[in-house]
């Protein structure tokens, strides 16, 4: 009996887990010409983006997670690719800006990079930018704001930031800096700016965790029950 209560117990972690598993995408800063104080560190800089769609729009939202210490970082600009330019497929088009607060507003056009990526997220025909309005400490996203754009789109109903990321397939224009920021005023680095860009990892997805923890458990039971029929 205690063993059919451990696998359902592993039947319900993975299933937890892969529930979770579509959700947001965490884009973390990963680069800066300052160095980050004593016990900081550039990764507590944090970009969360969500993404749904319905008829035929995306709405994108972007939400400064930023991690403790780190209470002072503002995102200025966002980076996102709006083309798979291997196919020439049009993801994303005519972007419009739906947070206008007194808080949070941006502004919507052109990319001209992303501080310290060079060309790896410079592509003046795809790739747009959200801009923060004059002053940017004031009008950008600072740790716990949004900021909600919407899009034409060519994903289907139901879309997660998932599929976003995959409809750029695995050639030269892959999902890899198609996601990126650029925050001022960083506690982190003194005060200063530094800048984030989506890449894929070999870390396990969600999913990919839960089978490996589902696996432990049922090893784990395989084994207790052995040593009882001992």
């Amino acid at each position: 009996m205690n063993g059919i209560r451990g696998i359902a117990a592993a039947i319900g972690t993975l299933a937890l887990l892969a529930a979770t598993a579509h959700g947001t995408v965490i884009v973390s800063a990963n680069h800066s010409d300052y160095t980050p104080g004593p016990g900081q560190d550039l990764d507590n800089i944090r970009m969360g983006v969500d993404m749904s769609v319905t008829g035929g729009l995306a709405t994108f939202t972007f939400t400064n997670v930023s991690l403790a210490p780190e209470v002072s970082a503002v995102i200025k600009e966002i980076v996102l690719d709006t083309q798979d330019n291997d196919t020439g497929a049009w993801i994303l088009w005519a972007g419009t800006v739906l947070t206008y607060t007194d808080d949070v507003k941006f502004d919507i056009g052109p990319s001209n990079g992303l501080p310290g990526f060079g060309d790896d997220i410079y592509d003046r025909a795809s790739m747009v930018e959200l801009s923060a309005k004059s002053p940017p400490t004031k009008r950008g996203l600072s740790v716990g704001e949004s900021l909600e754009v919407r899009f034409w789109t060519s994903l289907s109903d139901g879309s997660t930031i998932e599929d976003y990321l995959a409809a750029f397939g695995g050639g030269q224009d892959s999902s890899e800096f198609s996601i990126g920021f650029h925050a001022i005023s960083a506690g982190t680095v003194g005060g200063e700016s530094l800048s984030g860009a989506y890449a894929t990892t070999t870390v396990p997805e969600p999913t990919t965790t839960a089978l490996l923890v589902l696996g432990g458990s049922l090893a784990l039971i395989r084994r207790r029950n052995r040593k009882l029929a001992l």
